[in-house]
């Protein structure tokens, strides 16, 4: 599963890339939740979600790392650079952490994370610092 989500995660971004947001829209459950970073950032649906992160893709041009860690149902999104150093606020030094949960190759939650720790352990990777 590790891999498929990994898979998933890659051909997402590509779709992010590529603009084609029907491709995006395809790989969010209709009622999937993006938490973020506090409770009052939440986007609900997968419209909202997937105008959100097409946005974001837009505002963070700078991004000097995107790390993917895999686990079993879930994938993270790591996102550092000078345009991801602080999010509504918030201070990341070491960037974003966006949790997907996916069931039968859809995103059905997202969840952010301002650090690794929590983004792992809310994957189920625990214990786990940095690489393979």
């Amino acid at each position: 599963m590790k891999r498929e989500n990994l898979e998933f995660l890659i051909g997402f971004l590509d779709a992010l890339r590529r603009g084609d947001s029907d491709v995006v829209r395809a790989a969010l459950k209709p009622d999937i939740v993006w938490q973020g970073l506090r409770p009052d950032l939440v986007c609900h649906g997968v419209d909202e979600v997937a105008e959100t992160f097409v946005a974001n893709r837009d505002e963070h041009r700078e991004i000097d790392v995107v790390e993917l860690i895999g686990a079993e149902r879930h994938a993270i999104l790591h996102a550092a650079g000078a345009d991801v150093g602080e999010v509504a606020g918030i201070s990341l030094p070491d960037g974003m952490y966006n949790v997907f949960a996916i069931e039968h190759g859809v995103a059905v939650r997202i969840d952010d994370f301002a650090r690794r720790e929590e983004a792992l352990a809310a994957a189920g990777i625990g214990g786990r610092s940095s690489g393979p």
